[in-house]
């Protein structure tokens, strides 16, 4: 790493619990900032490389492309979304069901849904390929997987006690 790309910044934690919170910029009055519900520790960060890994009295700099690459639940329920709608658009699926829901009205027969068995054989397929996915990034120590559960725990550790937490704003992604 470049001496010449690291700024002097200040890494701010959650005074509670002491987990990292954001890098901020330097300010010429330090006593401004809010300190009723952060610490801060004024930091040599290349802004665009590097992170603060650790706690308020334990912390480190490291390079955000070293390690491993986290991958949490919610990004590939969203992927597995994305490839839902694409192939089956809400519009679509709206149709088909209520094409369904049509045939049934007039005929109360249930022989002909084979647009909304196709599609729900595709969404069964896709959650069930969602599934194997999260095992594989779960099990495989090259990735930092991160359930749900998991992602919201740690953003509430982040921001205990905080005005967000307060206010609503970080109970989860």
């Amino acid at each position: 790493m470049r001496e010449s790309n690291k700024t002097t910044a200040l890494a701010q934690f959650n005074k509670l619990n002491g987990k990292f919170t954001t890098i901020i910029g330097m300010v010429d009055d330090i006593s401004l900032l809010n300190h009723d519900f952060y610490n801060y520790r004024q930091v040599k960060i290349d802004l665009y490389n590097e992170t603060v890994v650790g706690e308020y009295d334990n912390f480190h700099i490291v390079n955000i492309n070293d390690g491993n690459l986290q991958i949490n639940e919610d990004m590939l329920n969203e992927l597995a979304r994305d490839k839902i709608v694409k192939e089956y658009p809400i519009e679509k699926q709206l149709t088909v069901l209520g094409k369904t829901l049509e045939k049934i009205a007039d005929s109360m027969s249930l022989e002909d849904i084979d647009d909304l068995r196709e599609m729900n054989d595709y969404i069964d397929e896709i959650k069930r390929v969602n599934l194997i996915r999260k095992e594989f990034y779960k099990n495989n120590p090259d990735y930092d997987y991160m359930s749900t559960e998991d992602l919201d725990r740690m953003i509430n550790e982040k921001y205990e006690g905080s005005i967000q937490a307060y206010d609503g704003q970080f109970t989860s992604l």
